[in-house]
């Protein structure tokens, strides 16, 4: 009982979180640059934006890059999916379920979005 109850609050938070609180400053996060993956520290958050840090380069590769160059997950029915974002605009973010048919694709709020790594 006690362990559905932190899932139910967790679940609730997550509902209701913006893109700043589900990944915010020194989340690390998996960027796509030039077609290949890197490692990165998210150093800020600006509406589907995200300052990030490229691991083990210097600061003068840090970039503001949108969600559809994130590896992400995406809350749907009680479990995280990965997903590719497509596409990012006010708010609300196009995704791709990594695995599924593109009639799975859809536009998500930003609380239901986290990285993943």
């Amino acid at each position: 009982m006690k362990k559905q109850l932190v899932l139910l609050v967790f679940a609730c938070a997550l509902m209701t979180a913006s893109l700043a609180q589900a990944i915010t400053g020194g989340d690390y996060a998996r960027v796509r640059w030039k077609g290949k993956w890197y490692d990165a520290e998210v150093r800020q958050v600006s509406g589907t934006q995200l300052l990030i840090h490229y691991t083990g380069y210097e600061n003068s590769w840090d970039e503001w890059v949108s969600m559809d160059r994130v590896a992400i997950q995406v809350y749907w029915k009680d479990t995280w999916y990965k997903a590719s974002a497509l596409e990012s605009g006010d708010n609300k973010v196009l995704i791709h379920y990594d695995g599924y048919e593109d009639n799975w694709d859809e536009w998500v709020n930003l609380n239901r979005i986290r990285s993943y790594k």
